[in-house]
């Protein structure tokens, strides 16, 4: 593991927790408390699923239920037919199938209009938050990774840095024809689609020929104004702000209804929109025991409070599975349990900070060991390992 990483992660994560102390969010625990209604009314509900589904077929998107990562990757690929460059933004449900490396093996190229996965794909590195991704990196250290990939000299200013990678994915989104974005929420009650950013790079995606949606079956919402409590929630926790830059709500594809109320569509852009709705063993998951780890929303709180996290950074991961609550969730999706599940403290401290409760320990404790004394040793070695790294990194 790399302790000068780690060092700049506690820092960016500092720097949050702060923000959160001193801008606390209006009916906090109201909102945490809607959110938990909402999510535990709609996960596992399929009823609800299909009429999300049958809302956004009415509203004129397309929708595609795939049941894993080949289904995903092959609907993906049918719905961009012949073009050779793609936009795409942020997206931990494409990062779980793979997507953007999936389709370079096809011959396409994928940018990533997301400052911070932008850098990450140019130095191929891996992710340490769900919102912020490079949040391990320091400006130098991203300065001499882009100044080697782009062979010329880049500055270690953070404001030159941005401008840098902005200017090269500006000339990207202009000659693409296709989009792909994740999303935060499907509305049940209006088949909308709610994403939220603060960069306005997922607005510049969203406005190419043809937008495809990849997401989760565990991204739906009663309605709009569910979506939005969520959204405030996820924005607080994960950067200490009361709400994103930009909120998109799309409701449907481009149509006027200006001449004789009669409606067309495809006036401007997107023209179509495809949602593909990924259930990757979601469906198995709901109807079990762990079924509460997919009421997560990825504000990555946990991270910022978990003291292994904080001490090792994302050597307690697996790509885009990060901390406790990642490699729980992995494991129940792959075939074997990783084993840096082992890591965890046991602590509590993801719960604590969650807002939505999960019981993340509990859920580590059953998935790892079989019985007591397994568990045992499993708290011991955490902790020993804990302090020997902890000692590393204060001497580093």
């Amino acid at each position: 593991m790399n302790f000068d990483e780690v060092a700049a992660l506690k820092k960016a994560f500092n720097s949050v927790k702060e923000r959160q102390k001193n801008n606390p969010l209006h009916d906090f625990e109201k909102k945490k408390k809607r959110l938990k209604a909402a999510r535990e009314l709609c996960i596992g509900n399929e009823e609800l699923l299909e009429k999300a589904v049958k809302k956004l077929e009415g509203n004129g998107f397309k929708v595609i239920r795939a049941k894993d990562k080949g289904d995903a990757i092959k609907a993906v690929l049918n719905e961009i037919g012949n073009e050779k460059l793609i936009v795409k933004s942020k997206s931990n449900v494409t990062k779980e199938i793979d997507l953007t490396h999936e389709l370079e093996k096809h011959g396409i190229e994928v940018i990533e209009t997301d400052i911070g996965d932008r850098i990450l794909q140019v130095m191929n590195l891996k992710p340490s938050h769900p919102t912020g991704p490079i949040a391990h990196m320091s400006a130098k250290k991203i300065a001499e990774g882009l100044s080697s990939y782009y062979k010329k000299n880049i500055s270690d200013n953070p404001e030159e840095i941005v401008k840098f990678i902005r200017d090269e994915i500006r000339d990207y989104i202009e000659k693409a024809k296709v989009g792909i974005t994740g999303a935060n929420a499907i509305t049940a009650e209006e088949g909308s689609i709610v994403i939220t950013h603060n960069e306005g790079n997922i607005y510049e995606s969203i406005r190419r020929d043809k937008h495809i949606v990849v997401t989760g079956i565990d991204k739906i919402y009663p309605s709009v104004e569910d979506a939005l409590n969520m959204l405030k929630v996820i924005c607080f926790n994960a950067t200490g702000s009361t709400i994103p830059s930009f909120v998109e709500i799309i409701s449907g594809v481009s149509k006027t209804a200006d001449v004789e109320k009669k409606f067309f569509r495809g006036v401007h852009t997107p023209k179509d929109v495809t949602v593909i709705l990924l259930d990757n063993k979601r469906s198995e998951i709901m109807k079990g025991e762990y079924k509460e780890l997919l009421y997560c929303i990825d504000c990555g709180n946990c991270l910022i409070h978990c003291p292994m996290y904080n001490t090792v950074g994302n050597f307690f991961a697996d790509e885009k599975y990060l901390g406790g609550k990642g490699l729980a969730l992995q494991s129940l999706t792959a075939d074997e349990v990783n084993k840096k599940l082992e890591y965890c403290l046991s602590c509590g401290k993801c719960r604590e900070n969650c807002p939505l409760e999960i019981n993340v320990p509990v859920a580590i404790r059953k998935i790892r060991s079989d019985n007591i004394p397994e568990e045992v040793w499993y708290f011991l070695k955490s902790h020993v390992l804990w302090l020997y790294w902890a000692l590393r990194l204060k001497l580093r």
